[in-house]
């Protein structure tokens, strides 16, 4: 025989067409809730399900707990999401298996074929077909991997394939679909920024479906230019969603938004160093009484339940001047609550009878940049990651061309590696015969101007871009750089910004140069001072003429 688990939180309108495929041929269901405020427990007590409470702890925690702590009494364990239901055939397929003696069944578990259901059609392409989860196994033979999303089940032992349907359909319609989504979103993004993806070693990667997609989704896609449009290309495309006809065109649009969505989410979380009080609430209350994902001071914080079904917003408290040191640290992220009886901790450049409205700006993450500069610099990061990171070694006219197109300024001659990396190359200004060499950067968020014959060598640094000291906010600056000719900046060096560097003089290796150098010197160290002045040999006279 076997029993079965069905994870819920407000399932009355799919729980009852799960039960009815199950009803009459199982010998216990556990409904296993976290806080439903609808009828489904009215619907599981009328189906003669076992209805338990547990607190929301996670997807692969809640499920764990139920199979550690619930008295199951078969010797198989399935495994239904409240929004699944057995098709006919598979169920014949599962009363085969559990009907036998476990010890004559070699397989510890088994994969079932899932076929998604959207818009009303079974979606066969986009990725989503053939989809095996396991979720029949012997009792006490597998358990489900701890993690933030999309988890899957450790087995003990091998495993088999099931031929017939797994049916998934939420009847609860998009608006449900889509706020699920972007709770997914979240979750995968701090799996991104917080628990790196480890290589699965090459017969893994080529081999095993499951960690191939996950190293890819963790490693590989967040970091490649434009995910979500590469992703809609794969599944409408390369995975021939255009063959599910509309709801494989309006799938398709919402994963590669749902891309979009993790890209945004992992971007702030880097801005914010992991610190920003990003919530996962919202509907996520619905599903299981997620609360938010707190900060902590090394690594994101497990999600947890909050002590109540009510989500609690978290929102910035306006005051006039900060009130506590952990307020100051914070600053416009979450306001911290006021400390009473203990002193005040202010920096020495704030006054307190300055209101704080003129201290802090309203939002610290102002971009300085326009629209336009904003979507230039995306299509030459693209360019730069592809076409001019992979281009021939030799090809300098080609990387000299690609700059050109986006406003670059360059003579002739121009020697770039591609591992260069330019930023905002319409800052760009190159005289003649000019080489730039390996992984060398040109940080070009001011203007930089480099003069004729020049040598850049490589991993040097030249940085046209800093932060105000004075200003809480850091904003940004952009003081020019200027290299005049027969200028040498050797291997590792860095330039800081608003440095002119005279004519003919070397910076050495590793050195740093915050402030002006005078022309025909050689300068070394951090700070970089002028050691010496540079020799210079006149070009040898041409052999006199014969008779002369």
């Amino acid at each position: 025989m076997v029993d079965v688990l069905i994870q819920t939180h407000n399932e009355q309108l799919n729980l009852p067409h799960t039960l009815e495929t199950i009803r009459g041929w199982v010998n216990k269901v556990f409904v296993v809730d976290s806080g439903s405020t609808d009828g489904t427990q009215k619907v599981a007590e009328a189906f003669n399900a076992t209805f338990v409470h547990h607190d929301w702890e996670g997807y692969a925690a809640q499920k764990n707990w139920a199979l550690d702590n619930l008295p199951f009494e078969s010797p198989w364990v399935l495994i239904l999401d409240a929004d699944e239901a057995c098709s006919p055939e598979l169920v014949e397929e599962i009363k085969a298996i559990v009907s036998r003696l476990p010890d004559d069944v070699p397989e510890a578990a088994f994969h079932l074929n899932r076929v998604f259901i959207f818009m009303g059609r079974r979606i066969k392409h986009c990725g989503y077909f053939p989809s095996w989860n396991l979720r029949l196994f012997k009792r006490g033979r597998a358990k489900y991997e701890q993690r933030l999303v999309h988890e899957h089940m450790i087995v003990d032992g091998p495993t088999g394939y099931l031929q017939h349907l797994l049916l998934h359909e939420d009847r609860r319609g998009l608006e449900h679909f889509i706020a699920k989504h972007n709770r997914y979103s979240t979750l995968e993004a701090h799996e991104i920024y917080s628990s790196r993806e480890a290589w699965p070693g090459v017969h893994s990667f080529l081999f095993d479906r499951m960690q191939r997609r996950r190293y890819i989704k963790n490693r590989v896609l967040p970091f490649l230019p434009l995910p979500w449009v590469l992703r809609f290309i794969y599944m409408y495309i390369l995975k021939l969603g255009f063959l599910d006809g509309r709801a494989g065109w309006y799938l398709c649009l919402f994963i590669s938004s749902y891309e979009f969505f993790i890209r945004m989410k992992y971007t702030e979380l880097i801005d914010f160093k992991g610190r920003h009080h990003i919530g996962i609430g919202g509907l996520a209350v619905d599903e299981g009484g997620l609360g938010a994902v707190e900060s902590a001071p090394q690594s994101v914080a497990a999600v947890i339940a909050p002590p109540t079904p009510t989500p609690v917003a978290l929102l910035p408290v306006a005051r006039t001047t900060p009130t506590t040191e952990s307020e100051v640290e914070l600053s416009q992220a979450v306001d911290a609550p006021e400390v009473k009886n203990e002193p005040l901790i202010l920096p020495p450049a704030i006054n307190p009878a300055v209101p704080r409205s003129a201290v802090f700006s309203p939002n610290r993450h102002t971009s300085p940049w326009t629209f336009r500069e904003k979507v230039t610099r995306l299509l030459w990061g693209a360019v730069e990651s592809t076409f001019f990171r992979y281009s021939l070694r030799n090809a300098y006219g080609f990387r000299a061309f690609l700059l050109r197109m986006f406003g670059a300024k360059l003579a002739a001659d121009v020697r770039i590696r591609p591992s260069v990396h330019v930023e905002i190359p319409w800052n760009l200004t190159i005289g003649t015969q000019t080489v730039i060499g390996d992984h060398a950067i040109l940080y070009c968020l001011g203007p930089v101007t480099v003069g004729r014959y020049v040598t850049i060598s490589q991993y040097a640094h030249i940085c046209a871009g800093t932060h105000e000291l004075d200003s809480r906010e850091f904003m940004l600056i952009k003081p020019p750089i200027t290299l005049g000719d027969d200028v040498w900046i050797a291997s590792d060096a860095f330039v800081g910004p608003g440095v002119t560097i005279g004519e003919g003089t070397i910076v050495g290796a590793r050195s740093s140069v915050f402030k002006d150098l005078p022309p025909w010197v050689i300068a070394v160290g951090n700070p970089a001072k002028p050691v010496k002045p540079r020799p210079f040999r006149s070009p040898p006279l041409p052999p006199p003429k014969q008779g002369s």
